[in-house]
This record gives structure tokens, sequence and C-alpha cells, in this order.
């Protein structure tokens, strides 16, 4: 793809269906954001997708936002077209995808099992998923928008697989649990001033009852606090608003508290007046949340 002309901009508005097409004839910028586009799709050189289905490709994309400017604006055109160059079979793209996004994710794998041969049978299935031509079924990285980057795009399909693998063994509950909890948070409560024993036993307390959540209700907090997905683009994955998906996560994390507070007075065997004593300190200058009790680590 050598940079982008008029037949490169007609191709995409037609895709792009009369609405979407008229709105970014429209706009001011409109040709030059479509432009940008497909130039950033061009600068993949030979990993770069056939410019005739990029170009159909982005219009479909945008035949879909309720505001095109606005979706070309946030949209990263740059993946979108390794994502579609992929789903072509093109080699390059192919090794390009695995330097830039596969083989980044064993950090984020290691925190679900520490074992590289875990990690290494993860991404051999997603590869699979992701490259494997299936029949009458298009390539899944076609369903790639270009939200946010390719790379926490595929992350999140990563970490779903590896907890489905855990989960055949029995353990997604507390893999869930050990990871919302060790797993840093910005913000997060500083426990030193907590004795030792204490912290370890709130530590415990709070995977249980992390454990105890079901499953939609962890994937909500994992994808907030661990893979720090914004309100918006969890509402995008769930579709959802994001003023209804706080409530959500306000509301499971109350019962998260509820469910820490009584594991712990179960585990210490104390009163709640002593319970509601710890609770505060442990607080500290924050509210018991999910990202203050995730930097206490044992």
């Amino acid at each position: 793809m050598h940079g982008a002309d008029s037949e490169s901009f007609e191709r995409v508005l037609q895709s792009a269906g009369e609405l979407s097409s008229a709105r970014l004839r429209e706009a001011p910028g409109g040709r030059e954001a479509v432009e940008r586009a497909l130039s950033l799709a061009a600068s993949l050189h030979d990993a770069a997708p056939e410019p005739k289905a990029f170009a159909r490709h982005l219009g479909a994309l945008l035949s879909r936002a309720v505001d095109p400017m606005l979706a070309l604006e946030r949209l990263h055109a740059r993946d979108v077209a390794l994502a579609l160059s992929c789903a072509q079979g093109l080699p390059a793209a192919r090794a390009l995808l695995e330097q830039e996004v596969l083989l980044k994710l064993r950090v984020p794998l290691s925190r679900i099992h520490p074992s590289p041969v875990f990690a290494d049978e993860v991404l051999q299935v997603l590869r699979a998923n992701l490259l494997m031509p299936r029949a009458e079924t298009p390539s899944r990285l076609l369903g790639y928008a270009g939200v946010g980057p390719l790379l926490h795009w595929v992350s999140i399909s990563a970490t779903r697989l590896a907890l489905r693998m855990r989960k055949a063994q029995g353990e997604e509950s507390q893999v869930d649990a050990e990871v919302l909890a060790a797993h840093p948070a910005p913000g997060g409560l500083e426990l030193g001033f907590v004795r030792e024993e204490a912290r370890g036993h709130v530590r415990a307390a709070f995977i249980r009852a992390v454990a105890s959540l079901d499953d939609e209700d962890r994937e909500l907090l994992r994808l907030h606090f661990v893979e720090r997905l914004s309100l918006e683009r969890m509402g995008a994955l769930f579709g959802l608003h994001k003023s209804t998906l706080s409530r959500r996560l306000s509301a499971v994390q109350a019962l998260l508290e509820k469910r820490t507070r009584r594991a712990l007075a179960e585990r210490l065997s104390l009163p709640e007046p002593e319970v509601d004593s710890l609770m505060r300190a442990i607080q500290g200058r924050l509210d018991l949340s999910l990202s203050g009790l995730l930097e206490g680590r044992e």
C-alpha cells in the first residue's frame, strides 16, 4: 500500500455505508483521517494487508460506529491492519504478531501459572485459535475492531484461555483469587503498618472471598483491577453503559468486603468489634476496595 489516493478513500466510504460515508464526507478533516489510517496500514510494508482489502475492512468497521470521525480518531489503525494481514495468512504479518504481541504475553500468563511450560501450552493453543483457518468461520482476528491496542485485545483472550485451562484442573477460582490478591494496583494500600501476622490473615481471607464469587464477577474484577481496562472498554466488551458497569463493580466490591470480613472473623475467631477495628486499620486512608487489598502480599 503506497499512501492513500482518492480511489482508496472512495472505496472506504463505499464499504462504510450511506450514513457513515455521508458523515465522513461532511466532517472537516474526514478525508485526512481516512488517509492517516490507510498510511498507518501501509507502514507495515511487507506485513501490510492488500490495500483494497484493508480499505473495505476499514469501511466495514466505520459502518458500525455511531460517530465514524471519533472512531477514526481512536482507531489503532496499524493494529487493525496487522490483524487483517494475519487473517489473510501473510507470513511477515504473523512473524510481527509473534514479536509484538504473543511473546509479550508471557508476563501476564506467569501470574496465572509460573511454569514456562504452561505459558508455551497457552500460546500454542492461542496461535491455533487466532491463526489456523477454520471451515466456514472467519478468522477470530477479524473480530478485532481497533478500539484498544491489539496486544491488549489478544491478552484478554490469552488470560481467559489460561483460566479455562486451569479450570479443567478444578483450580480456576483459586487461581483468579491469587492473581487478584498478588497483583499490584496503582494507589494500593500499604500494609506495612499492620503487623505481619494480621496481614497474612487478611490476604488469606481476601483470597477466600474472591474465590467465593461467581465467574462473571471475578472476571469483572480481574479486567478492571489487573488488566486495567477502563469502564468504557469494559462496557464495550460486556455491552453495558459505563454507569451501569460502575454500579455493578461497586456492588461486587461491597459483596467482596462483606465476605472478606466474614472470612476474617471466622479465621481469627474474633468478635465483631475487633474485626471492625482490624478492618479499619487495614483500610487506612482508603475505603476497603479491591485495589487497596491488592497490595497485601505474603
